[in-house]
C-alpha cells in the first residue's frame, strides 16, 4: 500500500505537468478552439502557436541544443582520479521500473541503471565506497536507495554501500546525505548523475556543504550525429528530451530561488 502522496510533491507535479509539453500544448490548442467562435483571428494564432511550438520542440535539433546547454561539466577523466581525490561515491535516484511483471517487484529505472553502471566503473577504479541516494517521492513502500543498493549487489556484485533513503527531491539528496557522511568524516565526494541533470545536482550539493568532484554520465553530445534532415524532422524521442532539458532548466531557477545557489564551477572541487 502506498502512503498519503505529500500536498507540496502532488502540487509540484500537478504544475510541472501542465507546464510542459506535451500538456501546455494541450492547452494551447483546446484554447484556440473554445476561442474559434467569437475571437476567430485570435483563436487561429493560438492554434498556430501551439502547432508551431510542438514541431520547434519535436525536433532533435531542439533537444541536442537544450541538454548540451546544461552539460557543462566534462567527463571525468583517469588524472582527475589522481590529482583530486574523493572519499566516496555518491549516485543520485532516478526513479523507479513500478511492479514489473517480470521482476515481481519495482526495479531501478533505466536511468538508474545508467548511473549506477558508471557508479560501478569508478568503484572498481578507486575503491571507493558507493553512497545511493532516493527516498519514496510518491510514498512508495520501498525506497529508490534501496532497489539501487539490491541492484549493486545482485547485478554488479558490489557489496560497499551506503545507504540514504529519506530523500524526495535533489535538494534532499544534497542534504541528507551531508548528513550522513558527516558522521564518517567524509567531506569530499565524486557525484554520479546524468550530464544533464549535474549542474542543478553540484550546485545543491555545495549549499550542503559537500565538496564536490562532478562525475556525469550519458551525454547528449554522444547521441547526436543524426542525418542533418533527420535533425529537423520531428519525433516522439526529441520531444521528450526538450521537455526533461526545460524541466531542468526551471529546476536551476527554483533552485536559485528557492535555496540560493548561484554558479557553482568557481567553488566545485574539481
Amino acid at each position: 500500500m502506498f502512503k498519503a502522496i505529500p500536498m507540496e510533491i502532488l502540487i509540484t507535479r500537478s504544475l510541472e505537468t501542465l507546464l510542459f509539453p506535451p500538456a501546455s500544448i494541450i492547452v494551447l490548442l483546446v484554447t484556440g478552439l473554445l476561442l474559434l467562435r467569437r475571437h476567430r483571428r485570435l483563436a487561429l494564432s493560438v492554434i498556430w502557436l501551439g502547432i508551431t511550438s510542438l514541431y520547434v520542440l519535436s525536433m532533435p535539433s531542439t533537444a541536442h541544443w537544450l541538454t548540451q546547454s546544461l552539460e557543462v561539466y566534462p567527463a571525468l577523466q583517469a588524472h582527475d582520479l589522481k590529482s583530486n581525490p574523493a572519499q566516496a561515491i555518491v549516485v543520485l535516484g532516478s526513479g523507479r521500473y513500478a511492479s514489473p511483471p517480470e521482476y515481481g517487484g519495482d526495479t531501478v529505472s533505466t536511468g538508474g541503471l545508467e548511473r549506477l553502471r558508471y557508479a560501478v566503473h569508478l568503484h572498481k577504479l578507486t575503491g571507493l565506497p558507493l553512497v545511493v541516494s532516493g527516498g519514496s517521492p510518491f510514498g512508495e513502500p520501498v525506497p529508490e536507495a534501496v532497489l539501487m543498493k539490491d541492484s549493486l549487489v545482485n547485478d554488479f556484485q558490489v557489496t560497499d554501500v551506503w545507504l540514504e533513503d529519506q530523500s524526495r527531491t535533489t535538494a534532499e539528496n544534497a542534504f541528507l546525505t551531508k548528513a550522513l557522511l558527516d558522521k564518517r568524516g567524509i567531506h569530499h565526494v565524486y557525484l554520479v548523475t546524468h550530464a544533464w541533470h549535474m549542474l542543478r545536482a553540484v550546485r545543491i550539493f555545495e549549499q550542503a556543504g559537500l565538496a564536490v568532484t562532478p562525475a556525469p554520465s550519458m551525454f547528449s553530445s554522444a547521441e547526436s550525429g543524426h542525418a542533418v534532415l533527420l535533425e529537423w524532422l520531428p519525433s516522439a524521442g526529441a520531444l521528450k528530451k526538450t521537455c526533461l532539458a526545460l524541466h531542468e532548466k526551471l529546476g536551476l531557477w527554483w533552485y536559485l530561488v528557492r535555496h540560493r545557489t548561484g554558479k557553482a564551477d568557481n567553488t566545485s572541487a574539481r
